[in-house]
């Protein structure tokens, strides 16, 4: 039975999107077809606004819901199709609890409710793709609408391409100067994605090599404009930007890695008469400043459009002809088993946006791993191919979907205290395993790629096995896992990622 016979019979929906900045273009799609049935449910909203929307879906005022993960609960009712959009995104997993997966919740709820469950991605997850047959049935979509062909995207390897002297510490090849400078000429638009915001990675000093980091959590500040601060992007902690530095006196200090205000500023200088737009996480703070961004550069009041992931996925603007990649290698070696995945579901994505009206479009990636299969399929447009060879990797030694994960997270503010929990949960783990011959790998305790978040030190240990398997640890460990005075430990089924 097709979605659309359904809601004829007078059954509702459920859409999630992965990003709150894509809430007004989908609800603007959805309302040119359903009108005022459709409620918008997500964080950016007050109280008040959400109280509204959720009685109107409980009394069948509304029958359509639109939202962020949160909106997966929505009380819909006669629920007839759930539709998850962008669903390989990392976003749909909640980090606090209670930790759910909407994509996961989701599918439950439509089996329950006997409603259509519907994934859309042009870069699936490995997950989803595992799930094809038994659970899932795949619908290829080959072409784009109206038959426009996929852009062009060019690899620019930052090792050799000449750049531009001017750009000082901005990785700006000659290459992707001309193709911004052409589009311009022509009066069409451009998106730049550079996945890092602030004005510089980190502070450190030339004479000593102390690097700035937040008292309280274990990773070094970032260096922002406007105002003038260091900042925490796990903490929030912020402090002035120092005149010396604090360990030898050195009276100068140099900035390291480059962020979203800098390349702004950068392209202000270089393109003087082009106008900007940014958006990233520092400019979408207040309520409908994502509407607000994006309804301007939609206007063609903004040339150039400049910011981190949320820009990558679901817009659709006819006249950008270009998307210029600054630094395709942010996420590509940090210490998670997914990391290739989300930078090729990220340059995928991003690439996507380029060439959707009449005019074409191509993209230039900047990177310094030509090679890597993460890029080489992103060029070729190629999502089948990449979790071909994704899937293969992960087999030995095996990562999801091969098997499934637990991540037990001992936190504290005491360092030792949180070692030895970790040490006891590790044990207690092993104990069980081995008295039951459950076939599951315990690794660990181990301290966790960040450390210390919010003066709180974090250890963890990684349990590796089949799903029914590990839901019957965690079933028996959620009331039983020794602890130590002083420290909590969180259980966290699927992580999405193990920092």
């Amino acid at each position: 039975m097709s979605s659309g016979r359904r809601w004829r019979e007078g059954r509702g929906a459920i859409i999630l999107v992965p990003e709150i900045g894509l809430t007004p273009q989908t609800v603007s799609r959805v309302r040119g077809v359903f009108g005022n049935d459709v409620a918008v449910l997500h964080s950016g909203l007050s109280e008040g606004e959400r109280a509204d929307a959720w009685r109107a879906l409980r009394s069948g005022t509304k029958r359509v819901a639109v939202g962020a993960r949160s909106a997966v609960f929505a009380p819909v009712r006669n629920l007839g199709v759930i539709v998850i959009d962008e669903e390989h995104e990392a976003s749909y997993k909640n980090g606090e609890a209670p930790r759910y997966h909407a994509r996961d919740v989701a599918m439950v709820r439509a089996r329950l409710e006997g409603a259509i469950f519907i994934l859309g991605s042009a870069t699936p997850s490995p997950e989803s793709m595992s799930r094809v047959g038994p659970r899932l049935t795949l619908v290829r979509l080959p072409e784009r609408v109206g038959a426009r062909p996929l852009p062009e995207v060019e690899l620019v390897d930052l090792r050799t391409a000449p750049r531009l002297a001017i750009a000082g510490a901005v990785p700006w090849s000659e290459r992707l100067d001309l193709a911004v400078a052409g589009a311009l000429d022509r009066n069409e638009q451009v998106l730049l994605l550079l996945n890092r915001r602030g004005f510089a990675s980190f502070l450190q000093c030339p004479a000593c090599g102390e690097v700035e980091g937040c008292p309280r959590c274990s990773i070094a500040l970032t260096v922002h404009r406007s105002p003038n601060r260091l900042r925490c992007h796990y903490c929030g902690h912020e402090e002035p930007i120092p005149a010396a530095c604090r360990k030898c006196g050195h009276a100068v200090q140099q900035m390291r890695g480059v962020g979203t205000q800098q390349v702004e500023r950068f392209l202000a200088e270089r393109f003087p008469a082009a106008r900007l737009a940014r958006m990233d996480l520092d400019t979408t703070s207040t309520k409908w400043s994502h509407h607000r961004i994006l309804e301007t550069f939609g206007r063609g009041d903004a040339d150039i459009l400049l910011g981190t992931q949320m820009i990558a996925k679901g817009l659709d603007f006819p006249n950008v002809t270009l998307v210029g990649v600054v630094d395709a290698d942010t996420g590509l070696h940090l210490p998670d088993f997914r990391s290739a995945e989300r930078t090729f579901q990220l340059l995928a994505q991003v690439a996507g946006r380029a060439g959707r009206g009449p005019k074409g479009g191509r993209v230039v990636v900047q990177t310094r791993n030509p090679e890597h299969h993460a890029l080489v399929f992103a060029v070729q447009h190629d999502a089948e191919g990449f979790l071909g060879e994704e899937l293969a990797a992960r087999r030995e030694p095996p990562y999801p979907p091969e098997n499934s994960l637990v991540n037990l997270v001992s936190s504290g503010p005491d360092e030792r205290r949180v070692g030895e929990n970790a040490a006891a949960v590790a044990a207690w783990c092993q104990r069980l395993i081995e008295k039951h011959s459950l076939p599951i790998t315990v690794l660990g305790p181990a301290p966790c790629a960040l450390a210390k978040i919010q003066n709180r030190w974090r250890w963890h240990v990684v349990l590796k096995g089949t799903g029914e398997e590990l839901g019957r640890v965690v079933r028996y460990a959620a009331e039983r896992l020794p602890g130590v005075a002083g420290v909590r430990t969180i259980i966290d089924r699927d992580p999405v990622a193990l920092l």
